[in-house]
């Protein structure tokens, strides 16, 4: 599996990251487990989990996070692999209810190395942004953090651009080296006009790309696979498009994303691969460095998007499907 390091620093990442969401809950610690190992022997190195995640269901609170560090615990593998996680979600009730103060972080981050079992985070997120705080703020408490040992390196998860462009100017006024990482919604499937379902998320687009690109930042894309669009539309004999009722339907199913599956399923065709993989590989082409978060439920499904996706492709792809200026 391709590996570049997170810019600036000495930190591995591979191209496809192990997305950890519901861990211990819809996800059990076995099926987890067999994640976890299976993405190993892929050549996998690089574990993304947050502190909040799988805390809206029922039962213990922080199971990915615990699920992942007993699984470090029992496979002895802590030393191979970079371990991201995420802090200062807002209070779940309220997602407008921030948490990004100093000593809300600080404490989310003390309680996610206990939850891992690891003396240090490799990447640090913050999960969500709070615009009426300076992002100087969250540098400055970011990078006593680093200073202190508890965190190798730190991004952003769902700032927009103009907060991307306001931390670059602040770092680079106080001489520091700019965040190295964001963490956006990327999946070629764009979400479907009028069906944004959290407004605090941030998603790719023109102005995003471009300042990538022109940045030198990596990006780790979730939503990657768009709930597998890519793999779960299908044509009925008359030819018009078909989808299961889901989350899927409900985020993606529109003309734009049905007509790009078409143009894709073309092009897969003629390089003996699929759509869905096509995508991806699209994805990773893109002129910065960019991990794909993989949130597979099941051994099938990683296998499916990552075993042999170097095979029987080369980089000229001719038309960009990206829908992003390139």
């Amino acid at each position: 599996m391709k590996v570049f390091e997170l810019p600036g620093t000495d930190i591995p990442v591979s191209a496809f990251v192990l997305g950890t969401d519901y861990y211990g809950k819809t996800i059990s610690p076995e099926d987890a487990f067999e994640l976890l190992d299976s993405y190993f022997s892929l050549g996998g190195r690089t574990v993304d989990t947050a502190h909040v995640y799988a805390d809206y269901l029922p039962g213990e609170k922080h199971s990915s996070e615990k699920t992942i560090g007993r699984w470090l615990r029992e496979s002895k593998k802590r030393q191979y692999l970079t371990i991201c996680t995420k802090g200062g979600f807002p209070e779940l009730s309220d997602c407008s209810a921030s948490r990004l103060g100093r000593d809300e972080v600080r404490r989310d981050l003390t309680e996610s190395l206990s939850c891992l079992g690891i003396d240090c985070v490799d990447i640090y997120w913050l999960h969500r942004d709070d615009p009426r705080r300076s992002c100087g703020e969250f540098i400055q408490y970011l990078e006593d953090f680093k200073k202190e040992g508890l965190i190798r390196a730190y991004g952003f998860s769902n700032f927009g651009v103009r907060r991307m462009r306001e931390a670059d100017a602040w770092a680079e006024g106080a001489g520091l080296d700019p965040v190295p990482a964001v963490q956006i919604k990327w999946g070629l499937a764009k979400t479907a006009p009028g069906r944004v379902y959290d407004s605090t998320l941030a998603e790719m687009d023109d102005e995003y790309f471009d300042y990538l690109k022109n940045s030198g930042k990596a990006l780790f894309a979730y939503s990657a696979q768009a709930k597998g669009f890519f793999s779960k539309l299908r044509f009925a004999e008359n030819g018009s498009p078909v989808m299961e009722p889901g989350k899927c339907r409900d985020r993606y199913y529109c003309e734009e994303n049905i007509k790009l599956y078409r143009e894709l399923f073309e092009e897969a065709g003629r390089l003996g691969s699929s759509a869905a993989r096509l995508a991806l590989r699209k994805m990773l082409e893109s002129p910065f460095p960019t991990a794909l978060i993989l949130g597979c439920r099941n051994r099938d499904q990683l296998f499916d998007s990552i075993r042999g996706f170097d095979e029987g492709f080369d980089r000229a792809f001719g038309k960009d499907f990206s829908g992003i200026q390139t």
